[in-house]
């Protein structure tokens, strides 16, 4: 294949080529089954698109035809069918194996268009004897053809690393012109452009004058602020029924693109107003809120409205936007006389924008919360920790009328990474007011923390690894009997605040500390064990939440304790005194003893009493349904990898399982390898999905042992990922001179190394077969000095 060759002074885009060179390149040669690199390249850029919320549920399938003169007939690569048969994506990929920025020539992307829809045609005809019965796209042209009439559209993605200058054109299918054919552009700076984009979306442009011909009469505010703009406004029926047509579930935010997926039915109510009394659909209905970047308007006879929306987004509404398209398809009913409401809310300051759009959506939507799990950790427990870290606010103790968050960090440099994805500095500053450095928490510190209450000082001390274990067993165990809620997040917090203080007060090694710096960490968790021991758990943590700092009184009552358990420590006849700490018989040995370091009248004014306690912690009934969720989400990821990959191989050699089910596998198996994110509805069709295998008589031990996955593969990477992650710019660097000029390193453990390198700078994920990759590689260079 030609490639036509483009100049550019885009030093960003020319990165971006090496970028994803390097990422096939390195995907390729990591994968066990010999997978292609156009291959790789598609499955690269439909994760991408997964993320950005383009897409859903996509499955690779790398099928060609060809003619008797071995001329490509037609061609797909990948593809994703919606649930309820709505919609189906048809990726086709155009990959040439190059470092450089080149162009397609008209020819070539003629070629690419012809391929995808002549597929598309024969798969609509039933014309299935053109392609091959072993093949997944069979499977598919089959799907296709059954469901042919419940289709309302078909998305046909041009996936290339290279630039396409051409237009896409309008098509149809001969007999099937009611089917609505999108054909949607990626090549290599719309790719870019993603990539770039912080929310990972391409947004949505309507010109509702220009392409729809209306404009919308609104209502502006009457006074001005700087934070957002808002509109009210009279949308036509025909015009939201015309945008779900062409949008579908993109024109709608995530957490309402999940529970229309999740019904899939068309509200009766909202049907039957329409078909009988369409004239008070305004008034029966309680209309739209939505979003947008900016908003163009014009003055019509004296009056506002809007002609143009960009990055336009419906957070509630969505069941009647697509009631309306269904409603106009199905029963071919008459909305000339529909009108619907809308709020249009455009926030100004884009610094904002990520603040203040969720909560438009959580108010909004309030009757169907919606709770994001960010998963990058496969443990139920610690995913709603991380949840509750994320939505709780408490003061600044400097400033009062200022709001930050104690960030918890549930996987290894995730605050880092959190950071890096802010655009510019001011941007950085603003996520570090609001998350402050100091306000960290590791997995460890909550171990810490939280066993340290429990009076249980010496798991403490036997190390952060082992503590932690210990603590995550036990908490997974309350887990199923009850979920984390905001208080147990406040109680962390409060235990960590007191650590902090309790561990200042003991002092550092030379500045005049209490004592042997060695045993510090024993001395500070035993003491404040002892408090709470003490106080039978009654220090008052709510008041330490809402102060953020300890007061000086109690400071006083804290060091007297540490002076006491450090000359209890210091007294024991042991020769470690860092291995006593570990007993639990030394901790019984401390609270056995007779007299008391604390003044109890002073240390009573900082207690909770019984009925305040009682209260605080109470039962709440309306946990009982997220309870069941994160049950669910547990039944998912305790599952492991392994099987979910052994599914995903098994369902290509049964009929059991239906195309909405394989769609799940595929996504539950690709989110735990690359630590992704789960939605209510995924772990919903998960957990249904794990009951309609038992029902079968599924034998799970079976479906794992068919993965191809090792079984060293489903160990925690963290050892490799450790070794390597201190390096600096200069190792690496060295690393790279060397594989190079002494030929010891293949290009492909190359490619490996720099895809690597720049995942350790972004803080990403690294799959652990890459990880082995880079070990071995840089392992034939200890001959050489290297010694990381």
């Amino acid at each position: 294949m030609t490639v036509k060759k483009s100049v550019h002074t885009d030093f960003e885009l020319e990165q971006y080529v090496q970028e994803v060179f390097h990422e096939v390149n390195s995907m390729a040669y990591s994968d066990d089954d010999g997978a292609s690199k156009e291959d790789k390249f598609t499955e690269f850029i439909m994760e991408n698109l997964t993320e950005a919320e383009e897409t859903e549920g996509v499955r690779l399938c790398s099928f060609t035809k060809e003619n008797r003169f071995e001329n490509i007939e037609f061609k797909i690569n990948g593809y994703a069918i919606e649930e309820g048969f709505e919609s189906v994506d048809l990726f086709l990929s155009h990959y040439v194996d190059t470092n450089e920025i080149f162009s397609l020539r008209k020819p070539e992307f003629d070629s690419l268009l012809k391929w995808s829809t002549k597929f598309l045609n024969a798969a609509l005809k039933g014309h299935l004897d053109e392609i091959e019965p072993a093949t997944e796209a069979f499977g598919l042209a089959s799907i296709i053809k059954k469901h042919r009439n419940d289709f309302i559209r078909v998305n046909i993605f041009i996936l290339s690393n290279g630039n396409i200058p051409f237009d896409a054109p309008s098509t149809t299918i001969k007999g099937f012109e009611d089917l609505l054919i999108n054909i949607n552009i990626w090549d290599l700076e719309r790719l870019h452009r993603l990539s770039q984009s912080k929310y990972n979306r391409e947004p949505i442009e309507i010109d509702f004058k220009q392409t729809l011909g209306v404009t919308l009469p609104c209502l502006m505010m009457p006074s001005e602020n700087d934070l957002y703009e808002c509109f009210l406004a009279i949308v036509p029926g025909n015009t939201l029924a015309a945008l779900y047509k062409n949008y579908g579930t993109r024109l709608l935010e995530s957490n309402v693109r999940a529970f229309l997926q999740q019904t899939g039915k068309v509200n009766k109510g909202i049907r039957d107003t329409i078909k009988e009394e369409p004239h008070m659909f305004l008034p029966y209905n309680n209309g739209l809120a939505a979003t947008a970047m900016t908003v163009k308007t014009e003055v019509e006879n004296g009056q506002f409205a809007i002609i143009e929306v960009k990055d336009f987004q419906i957070v509630n509404g969505g069941q009647t936007t697509a009631s309306l398209f269904h409603t106009l398809k199905k029963h071919k009913a008459d909305l000339s006389k529909v009108f619907v409401q809308m709020k249009l809310t455009v926030i100004k300051d884009e610094e904002k924008k990520s603040e203040i759009v969720p909560f438009i959506s959580r108010y909004a939507n309030s009757q169907n919360k919606v709770s994001e799990l960010d998963l990058t950790s496969n443990n139920a427990f610690l995913i709603k920790l991380e949840e509750l870290s994320r939505t709780t606010y408490a003061i600044d103790p400097e400033d009062r009328n200022k709001q930050t968050i104690w960030f918890f960090e549930r996987v290894k440099g995730q605050y880092r990474e959190s950071l890096n994805k802010e655009p510019t500095k001011g941007k950085q500053k603003a996520f570090k007011l609001k998350f402050p450095t100091s306000q960290k928490i590791l997995k460890s510190d909550v171990a810490k923390f939280m066993n340290i209450y429990k009076r249980m000082p010496y798991h403490v001390s036997k190390g952060a690894q082992k503590n932690y274990n210990f603590y995550l067993k036990e908490a997974e165990k309350e887990f199923k009997k009850q979920k984390p809620t905001s208080i147990m997040w406040e109680d962390i917090v409060a235990n960590g605040i007191l650590f902090k203080a309790t561990d200042k007060l003991f002092g550092r090694k030379n500045q005049d500390p209490i004592g042997d710096t060695n045993i510090k960490s024993h001395t500070v968790a035993y003491s404040l064990s002892l408090l709470h021991e003490l106080t039978d758990g009654k220090i008052d943590l709510g008041s330490i939440w809402n102060k953020q700092v300890i007061d000086n009184q109690l400071k006083i009552e804290l060091k007297k304790g540490l002076i006491y358990v450090y000359d209890f420590f210091t007294s024991l006849n042991v020769l470690l005194i860092s291995e006593a700490a570990k007993a639990e018989k030394t901790w019984q040995k401390l609270i056995d003893k007779k007299d008391n370091p604390f003044d109890m009248e002073i240390i009573n004014q900082y207690c909770i009493s019984e009925k305040d306690f009682i209260k605080r912690y109470e039962k709440k009934e309306d946990d009982i349904k997220e309870k069941l969720k994160y049950n669910k989400l547990q039944r998912i990821t305790d599952l492991g990898i392994r099987f979910w990959d052994g599914l995903n191989i098994y369902m290509v050699r049964t009929d059991i399982l239906s195309q909405s089910q394989q769609n799940t596998i595929a996504i539950i198996r690709g989110k735990l390898r690359r630590n992704g994110n789960f939605t209510d509805n995924e772990i919903l069709k998960g957990a249904d999905l794990i009951d309609f295998l038992v029902a079968n008589e599924i034998n799970f031990d079976e479906i794992s042992n068919i993965s191809r996955l090792a079984e060293d593969q489903i160990i925690d990477p963290t050892t490799i990922y450790n070794r390597f992650s201190k390096l600096t710019k200069e190792d690496w660097n060295q690393i790279l001179q060397l594989g190079s000029q002494t030929n010891v390193l293949s290009f492909n453990e190359i490619s490996v190394i720099k895809t690597v390198i720049q995942k350790f700078k972004r803080k990403e994920n690294i799959d652990l077969k890459r990880l082995q990759i880079l070990e071995k590689s840089v392992n034939k260079l200890k001959k050489f000095g290297i010694k990381y």
